[in-house]
């Protein structure tokens, strides 16, 4: 699997899991919700966004090379 495609699964798993996680919101809506958010899912997409960039560095530099 080139980079590329690893990076475009990488967003649509992205795209789903805040997709899936506003829906479960609409339903759960407590304390619970707002920790789990801010200790789980918060930190999950920072990191998935920092590693896109990272991969999409990566395809530029091997597209180069």
């Amino acid at each position: 699997m080139s980079v590329t495609a690893g990076l475009g699964k990488l967003k649509e798993a992205a795209k789903d899991l805040r997709a899936h996680w506003n829906e479960v919101k609409g339903c759960w809506q407590d304390e619970n919700t707002r920790h789990f958010q801010e200790n789980h899912i918060e930190p999950l997409l920072a990191r998935l966004r920092m590693v896109e960039l990272a991969m999409g560095h990566i395809a530029s530099v091997l597209q180069q090379a």
